[in-house]
């Protein structure tokens, strides 16, 4: 392997354990704001929270059946974090003030772990982390969107096993 393959896979694996441990901060964060709202529900809110919208543009979003939707929406509903609202023939769904304050305290409990494991490293390494940090989300932010409705079970034939 010559240096410069050394280095994409240097990075690659450096890249890996920045995602696996943001994956345990917000984990964390879920655990100690809302462990009894599920991750999948989690997910329903945040898509909600980037505009309502009816149920089969939400389940297109979420990657599910319209029915598996409609009985998510019904559990967030029955606990008061997302309203459904009726017009003429069409239903919208939207994130409720306490849905919006959920999502807001898991954010807050999520930025002051990262602050807690950020205040040991000295303000230089902060300042590299954060430029180092800002390239790889735009890296990732150009990369082509995934396919539709891809499971574990139906791996994207694009990346090696």
């Amino acid at each position: 392997m010559s240096g410069q393959e050394s280095s994409a896979e240097d990075a690659i694996r450096a890249a890996e354990h920045v995602a696996e441990a943001m994956i345990e901060l917000w984990r964390r964060a879920h655990e100690e704001v809302a462990a009894a709202v599920s991750d999948q529900q989690m997910r329903a809110l945040l898509v909600l929270e980037g505009g309502g919208g009816n149920p089969t543009a939400l389940a297109a979003r979420l990657g599910l059946s319209p029915s598996s939707t409609t009985r998510l929406y019904d559990r967030l509903e029955h606990r008061g974090l997302v309203a459904r609202v009726q017009s003429g023939r069409r239903v919208a769904v939207s994130l409720t003030a306490l849905g919006s304050r959920l999502l807001e305290e898991t954010r807050r409990c999520r930025r002051e772990l990262l602050r807690q494991a950020l205040s040991a490293a000295a303000v230089s390494d902060r300042q590299v982390l954060h430029e180092a940090l800002e390239q790889l989300c735009a890296l990732v932010r150009g990369l082509p969107a995934a396919a539709p409705e891809q499971t574990v079970a139906d791996p994207d034939p694009r990346c090696p096993p």
